[in-house]
């Protein structure tokens, strides 16, 4: 299967994209962006394909795709009608060449090494759902805040 590069949408002098996503199923080609993609599924169900490893999705879930990774995302249309997803995309580079390389943020290296095989949070869960919710409501600035 071939895996389509993909470009996310980014105006200019962003280097965070937050973006909702409200359809019958989600982009369903086996893609790959640069950016990192932290994703929290609203609603839909179905099959995630990250790498070489197939997953099941469903509400709640909160899924994180490293950069250049091959997915995709198979909605199951028999189950539920709507899918409904909130996520961020950045780059490990987007807030500088070496911000994630300081002092300060050392305690997110292990986000980035597994992010680099994709995986889905299993602590933590209510907490970053309602973090979730806010990004909708929220400026550009709290949202670089609620990230990090």
């Amino acid at each position: 299967m071939k895996v389509f590069p993909f470009k996310i949408p980014k105006p200019e002098n962003n280097a965070l994209v937050y973006q909702e996503d409200i359809s019958v199923s989600f982009y369903d080609k086996l893609h790959q962006h640069e950016e990192i993609q932290i994703s929290f599924i609203v609603e839909g169900e179905g099959t995630l394909v990250v790498g070489d490893s197939i997953n099941y999705y469903k509400p709640n879930d909160v899924l994180i795709i490293g950069s250049n990774l091959p997915h995709i995302f198979k909605s199951d249309t028999s189950i539920v009608k709507n899918s409904k997803m909130f996520s961020l995309f950045f780059t490990k580079i987007s807030f500088g060449n070496h911000f994630f390389e300081l002092e300060e943020m050392r305690a997110l290296q292990p986000f980035f090494k597994r992010a680099t095989h994709g995986f889905k949070m299993v602590t933590q869960q209510k907490v970053t759902k309602n973090l979730f919710l806010k990004l909708s409501k929220t400026n550009k600035l709290n949202r670089f805040i609620i990230l990090v």
